[in-house]
């Protein structure tokens, strides 16, 4: 609740209560509204998603007319847009810069003070995008400097003035960026070419030292075929693609894509496809329910194309752990994955980005592989770090220092590692 704070200096009469850490509901928060009649109402992110609706900002805007309402916090994500367009009594929405869920979106929090102290009530606060030169300024806001970068992609208007930009994020191959690609509700006309995007990505990725990164794509991803045509200007912008991701499938990874894929240099693909993916996107009415047999059939698209797929599930996120762990081993096994990972639950929104590295390199030392390639899953053994430790013995580093060390009986011993991992 920073914005908060700055607006109780501003002189505003502010009163900011954690409703759901306190047990609290609309009841206890309505009776405050009355009683103090604060000229700044700021709603934490969870009050809303818990109700699942808008009734409590619309009620407060009756009961004070005059008074600025913020909706605050880092687990806005999905409902954004729905509310932009259902709640035009709201004068702001501010995320948390450090969301990781959704780092291409930040709000100037600046916008909101100049809004409130004008006396301009109502007033749609403009949401601010950054270019990749100029977050590298403002590093004094992140916990890692180079943790986000931020390439603006396409801008749609929703409602009146107010403007969501939809960003990208890039990282190097050993961090823990998500490449936001845009939401479209309709085709990829109105996106930036892809031989625009990738001369931003390396102008940006060259100015951080880098050379390689993570691609990965979000929930409402574009066809296929303009990933193609991004992957195809990455490479002759001499990027390499390390690893390409989707959060779901409803983009599809096509027979082509997985060629180009391949070619770029992209020795893994993972698709997360948790249990809680599908219970949100039902629960909080956004987006299509989970294809599953979609996902079997990408998983089986990048196990022909030679790529190494992974099926990622977060523990414990709407559903038991078992029931996840269950739901992507079925999943791993019919589309035959190589990986299942698993992420802590609290590797979800609202994360700072330097905890989550933290956190995911720890469940990345407890990917599980499979044994076997076949496609039923037989709840045989599992190889622990099997790809961890491929591809750091595919170092001709390793194997000499190997050599040195334990002799030449060591690169037998690598060797039958290598064979028995190129089955899974």
């Amino acid at each position: 609740m920073l914005v908060a704070a700055k607006l109780s200096l501003a002189g505003f009469r502010c009163k900011v209560v954690d409703y759901e850490a306190e047990g609290l509901e609309w009841g206890a928060l309505r009776s405050d509204i009355v009683r103090h009649r604060p000229s700044l109402i700021v709603f934490g992110a969870s009050l809303i998603t818990l109700n699942r609706d808008l009734t409590a900002v619309r009620e407060t805007k009756e009961l004070v007319p005059d008074g600025v309402v913020v909706l605050c916090g880092r687990d806005l994500l999905f409902e954004e847009a729905r509310i932009h367009w259902d709640c035009p009594e709201l004068d702001a929405i501010i995320s948390d810069p450090f969301s990781f869920a959704s780092p291409g979106r930040f709000k100037d929090r600046d916008a909101v003070l100049r809004s409130a102290q004008s006396g301009l009530v109502g007033a749609s606060v403009r949401i601010r995008s950054f270019s990749a030169r100029e977050m590298f300024n403002i590093n004094a806001m992140l916990p890692v400097p180079w943790e986000m970068l931020k390439l603006p992609l396409y801008r749609a208007p929703l409602g009146g003035e107010t403007r969501l930009p939809i960003l990208a994020s890039v990282g190097c191959k050993h961090s823990c960026l998500h490449c936001i690609v845009p939401r479209l509700s309709g085709g990829v006309a109105q996106m930036k070419r892809p031989s625009l995007i990738a001369r931003e990505m390396r102008r940006g990725l060259l100015d951080m030292g880098q050379h390689s990164f993570e691609l990965v794509g979000d929930n409402l991803a574009p066809p296929a075929l303009w990933w193609e045509e991004l992957v195809d200007e990455l490479s002759r912008a001499g990027l390499k693609t390390v690893r390409f991701s989707f959060r779901t499938c409803e983009c599809g990874i096509s027979a082509q894509l997985a060629k180009r894929l391949q070619g770029a240099g992209c020795d893994m693909a993972t698709i997360v496809l948790p249990v809680a993916i599908e219970r949100a996107a039902s629960e909080l009415g956004f987006g299509p329910k989970l294809d599953r047999e979609a996902c079997i059939r990408m998983l089986r698209t990048l196990r022909g194309a030679g790529i190494l797929s992974c099926v990622c599930f977060v523990a414990g996120l709407f559903a038991p752990e078992e029931e996840n762990l269950a739901d992507a081993m079925r999943l791993a096994a019919k589309g035959g994955a190589n990986v299942v990972a698993v992420l802590d639950a609290n590797d979800t929104p609202g994360s700072r980005l330097d905890d989550i590295a933290k956190r995911r390199r720890l469940a990345e030392s407890e990917i599980r592989v499979r044994e076997s390639a076949d496609e039923s899953y037989s709840g045989g053994a599992f190889l622990s770090g099997v790809r961890t430790a491929r591809r750091f013995w595919l170092r001709p580093s390793a194997l000499l220092g190997a050599t040195r060390r334990f002799g030449p009986s060591a690169l037998v011993k690598v060797a039958r590692m290598l064979l028995s991992s190129a089955r899974i």
